[in-house]
């Protein structure tokens, strides 16, 4: 029983290495990361990416200096729809489609709800980020 308990308290005091993502070059806020520009090394960064699925295809908040590990924190869906970025919104019920031509009002990834102005009525609207980049607006 000794044993265990000083194997335990050896184990805590040196901490349990993990894998842990890293920056290979300098990213900056709002870029997309792809596995060639992160790099996997075992080390214990409380809060950190520990797996490329973790970061692959997510975009940055703040831009992560090379060598310096990738927090979860800083991670966020990859936005589709930029600020003042042209789109389509599509409102559909029964046999009746409705489309017309808006502007986004904020940034939105695909499943998110954002506030778009109809660029002929100047009315603003909230409307879902789908997949193909357009907007939908449900009845």
């Amino acid at each position: 029983m000794r044993y265990l308990l000083i194997l335990s308290l050896l184990f805590a005091a040196h901490g349990a290495r993990a894998d842990t993502v890293f920056a290979t070059e300098t990213l900056r806020a709002k870029q997309i990361v792809t596995a060639d520009l992160v790099d996997i090394q075992t080390t214990d960064v409380r809060g950190a990416a520990t797996s490329l699925d973790d970061v692959v295809g997510f975009e940055l908040k703040r831009a992560v200096y090379a060598g310096k590990p990738i927090l979860l924190s800083n991670l966020e869906r990859a936005a589709l729809v930029e600020r003042n970025q042209r789109v389509r919104v599509l409102y559909k019920k029964g046999l009746l489609k409705i489309e017309i031509e808006a502007r986004a009002l904020e940034r939105g990834a695909v499943g998110d709800f954002i506030e778009v102005m109809n660029l002929s009525s100047r009315k603003t609207i909230i409307a879902e980020v789908l997949k193909n980049g357009h907007l939908s607006v449900s009845p």
